[in-house]
């Protein structure tokens, strides 16, 4: 063999093990009434705790079928979007996941035969959790872990049993650049949405959202005073009630993402995302999704 084509090989093969090192990899089983179901793919992403929006956590799938690991990281709401994934979406696709928190507490949604099945290493409704938990790697990109528990009974079905472990590089969105905690012009035209959102204008709401929700405001099989209603009422579910803007990202020099505190009811708060873009220098609301209660 010559020099150059021995050179060529220790490239090659020093190129594979590399991939390899960084490969995800999954082993072990969870277990219901005697059932077996042994997850063959893994993927990790970054996602705002739901409990605590404001930190995030390590969102772990153990599935039968690759996720579009792409597709979720670009995602400006990548639990949503991961949920929904065809590899997981539906009752006939079983699927694990699994929350890892920054101290390690893990939980566990395992969607076994279309139902969800739940636990956590921590506290659960003020009692200790079935799972045992342990993490060798539990960073911003990497995450290796064991997790298990032995005959955990349910209400009225089987009790189950899992043992797996997992390693995976963790995948989440390149953050923009940080804005005012006003909001900038962003933060003004949600406002003024807000408040057109209180009266009977529709034309002086349509003018506020981007053109692609604006036509779905405006059916023409409907009259105006039904556009009007069904808008008005869409918008009181989707946008933050009493809105306190608190900061949020540029996508871009046309794309914004603003952090908005909410009150989906009297006694709580929310942490929404909306998410703005600039239309021929006007920005306007595209859409808006919850990211967690506040404590």
């Amino acid at each position: 063999m010559s020099i150059k084509r021995c050179f060529l090989l220790l490239a090659f093969v020093a190129a594979a093990t590399s991939v390899c090192a960084h490969a995800g990899t999954v082993s072990g089983q969870f277990v219901l009434g005697g059932k077996p179901f042994k997850p063959t793919e893994v993927a990790a992403f970054r996602i705002r705790d739901q409990f605590n929006p404001r930190e995030f956590e390590t969102y772990v799938m153990l599935t039968t079928k690759p996720v579009d690991k792409a597709k979720i990281k670009a995602s400006l709401d990548p639990y949503t979007t991961a949920i929904n994934d065809p590899a997981v979406s539906g009752r006939t696709n079983d699927y694990i996941a699994l929350s890892v928190h920054p101290n390690g507490t893990t939980s566990i949604n395992a969607h076994i035969g279309g139902v969800q099945y739940v636990d956590t290493s921590g506290k659960m409704m003020g009692q200790q959790g079935s799972l045992h938990a342990g993490c060798k790697e539990n960073g911003l990109t990497r995450v290796a872990c064991s997790v298990e528990a032995k005959d955990v009974k349910t209400m009225d079905g089987p009790s189950w049993t899992v043992d797996v472990t997992f390693e995976s590089d963790v995948y989440s969105r390149p953050p923009g650049k940080s804005m005012a905690k006003d909001g900038e012009a962003p933060g003004k035209a949600l406002l003024a949405l807000r408040t057109a959102a209180a009266g009977n204008d529709l034309a002086k709401i349509l003018a506020l959202v981007t053109p692609a929700r604006a036509k779905s405001y405006n059916e023409d099989y409907n009259t105006p005073a039904e556009n009007l209603k069904s808008t008005k009422e869409t918008l009181d579910m989707t946008l933050p009630k009493q809105p306190k803007i608190t900061g949020g990202e540029w996508l871009s020099d046309d794309s914004a993402l603003l952090e908005v505190e909410g009150k989906p009811f009297p006694s709580s708060r929310m942490l929404y995302l909306v998410e703005m873009q600039r239309v021929n220098g006007k920005w306007l609301f595209a859409q808006a999704s919850p990211a967690g209660l506040l404590p």
